[in-house]
């Protein structure tokens, strides 16, 4: 603390100027990204007439009615649970084909190990288009599938490019000695491999699961059963219809709401289970996306 006072004391009165205007400017930037969720919430938990006449930095008579209304909608219960399971399921078949994936593309060893990364990276930047993979999905009778939300998205490209490049900063030595005790490649990879890579499989996972939470157009497009739809294309069906679902869905029950309020609280129900993820990948989460970002 010592050595700061005496630190700030040589400055010129420049440099404090500068370091003052340059933590106000920073200041109001971070509030400027972050007054705007907490608007939302604060309107979403204010009594829906009392906020409709605008709320500034403090909720208006909190109350839960505008949760108790959305998550009283019907098939919303449904909605959440095809939301989580693909999102569980989905997040950790990706995270296991593309750790795979990238680890066999790592190996020298493979046959035609280069043409067949070529192949996925080409698939980055080029697609047959909407009609050609409705086509494939129906003919392989994943439309109408729970699966249409888990295959199509067991390898991703990018994600197995991070890992692959994680795998070669790894030293040689482990996998060789490894074979000396007679350990196959998955053994190899279960063992070894896959522990030690643990940061950046935490960021593909993170990636995965905020992809298969925010997902909504592949419901729009390949399926038509109720009981598949998921938790975004039934809020995002909210959000179009609030008017009615303020006026309509709450028939017989005592609670207010307005198409706001409404669409409000939809934005906080998609927002919040996500971000509950990240305080827990946080301390992988820098490490394992900067791997490979500095050569040396």
């Amino acid at each position: 603390m010592k050595q700061r006072i005496q630190h700030i004391m040589k400055l010129s009165a420049g440099d404090r100027i500068f370091d003052g205007f340059n933590t106000a400017f920073m200041i109001l930037f971070m509030f400027s990204c972050l007054y705007p969720f907490y608007y939302i919430f604060i309107y979403s938990i204010s009594d829906p007439i009392q906020a409709s006449k605008g709320v500034l930095f403090w909720p208006l008579e909190p109350t839960l009615a505008n949760y108790i209304a959305v998550t009283s909608i019907r098939g919303i219960g449904k909605a959440v649970l095809v939301s989580i399971g693909r999102t569980v399921i989905g997040s950790a078949l990706m995270v296991f084909c593309s750790s795979l994936l990238g680890y066999l593309v790592s190996r020298e060893s493979m046959p035609l190990r280069k043409v067949v990364y070529r192949f996925f990276v080409i698939t980055m930047y080029f697609s047959a288009g909407l009609i050609p993979v409705f086509i494939l999905f129906k003919t392989l009778g994943l439309y109408n599938s729970f699966f249409v939300y888990i295959i199509p998205g067991a390898v991703a490209v990018f994600n197995m490019i991070l890992v692959k490049t994680s795998i070669e900063q790894l030293p040689a030595s482990l996998e060789e000695s490894a074979k000396l005790d007679g350990a196959g490649y998955f053994l190899i990879f279960r063992k070894i491999i896959f522990p030690l890579c643990l940061p950046i499989v935490a960021t593909i996972a993170l990636f995965g699961a905020v992809g298969q939470w925010n997902s909504w157009s592949d419901t729009l497009i390949f399926t038509t059963n109720k009981d598949l739809r998921s938790l975004q294309y039934v809020l995002y069906q909210l959000l179009k219809e609030a008017s009615n679902i303020a006026k309509e869905a709450l028939e017989g029950k005592k609670i207010r709401t307005t198409p706001a309020a409404v669409k409000m609280t939809v934005t906080m129900v998609v927002t919040i289970p996500i971000l509950l993820v990240y305080p827990f990948m946080q301390r992988y989460f820098v490490k394992g996306i900067m791997i490979g970002a500095i050569k040396g």
